[in-house]
């Protein structure tokens, strides 16, 4: 039985809007953003992605499931209204909440066209229509594809909300000429990334499991946080904090799939690291 939280919800269906600090990150399709609006209340935004296509959408229904997620159906269709906004409750809710959005009479629908049906497709759909994730001119995610750092510090900056120009204060040398040089010196400016003792990033690497483990936990103040006892944790090494904080808080847990054959030294996958992050931005 779905648990719907009878939350205060108002919906508006707008043809412009006009509103002080939004920063849309778009992937193709129905975004998202959420907004603060005071001490009590939060907007999720919704914008179709591309105005060349001339679609629009219609909210159908919206409700909560455990407090924590909100589901929002919309129908597409030439015409309509091109923003939208759904408003909630802060008391009513668990936040910061996690937005699931489905396009009415399309119940398969998923935003990369190879990851229907896998562990990570909630979470990399999550991270899509926040407009955190792009996938590949092919249409494609490439879910079991190593993630670089280079891809990992843009994805974070972006979940994170980071704006504005860094600098290249600590003398990094192999990323003048690099597609995500701005996004790394954002993220070396917030702490994010210190760089190799050789003064590189070597931003095109993949990144460890480790890695993005220490990153995360030291990117989030999480509110709350268990105490366990993980068999597969290695101890004792610099990341050993980090993994197991990110076992306590729950950006993972013994039943995903990557603690099978745990490695925390090891290359993670793009699903996994989408999961990780969506769990971190609806955990925090």
């Amino acid at each position: 039985m779905v648990n719907i939280n009878k939350a205060l919800v108002y919906i508006i269906l707008i043809s412009s809007v006009v509103l002080l600090n939004a920063n849309f990150s778009f992937s193709h399709g129905l975004n998202y953003e959420i907004d603060q609006l005071g001490s009590n209340k939060e907007r999720v935004m919704l914008k179709w992605s591309d105005p060349e296509e001339k679609m629009g959408f219609a909210i159908t229904y919206h409700y909560f499931t455990n407090s924590k997620t909100l589901h929002i159906g919309y129908e597409l269709k030439e015409g309509y209204p091109t923003t939208a906004y759904v408003d909630y409750d802060l008391n009513s809710v668990i936040s910061p909440i996690r937005v699931n959005i489905h396009e009415l009479g399309c119940p398969d629908y998923a935003p990369f066209s190879d990851i229907k049906g896998i562990e990570a497709e909630e979470y990399i759909t999550h991270l899509h229509d926040a407009g955190i994730i792009n996938g590949r001119p092919d249409g494609k995610f490439a879910p079991d594809s190593f993630i670089s750092r280079a891809e990992f510090m843009v994805i974070m900056v972006k979940a994170l909300g980071l704006e504005g120009k860094g600098e290249n204060v600590k003398g990094f040398t192999d990323i003048d000429k690099h597609w995500a040089k701005e996004y790394i010196l954002l993220a070396s400016k917030n702490g994010l990334i210190s760089g190799y003792e050789d003064k590189t990033v070597r931003p095109d690497k993949s990144i460890t499991l480790a890695e993005v483990s220490s990153i995360i936990s030291r990117s989030f103040t999480f509110k709350t946080t268990n105490n366990g006892i993980y068999s597969k944790i290695q101890q004792g090494k610099w990341y050993s904090n980090s993994i197991k904080k990110m076992f306590d808080v729950g950006i993972l847990n013994s039943k995903d799939s990557i603690y099978k054959a745990f490695n925390e030294e090891k290359y993670i996958n793009r699903a996994n690291c989408a999961m990780m992050i969506s769990r971190a931005i609806s955990t925090y």
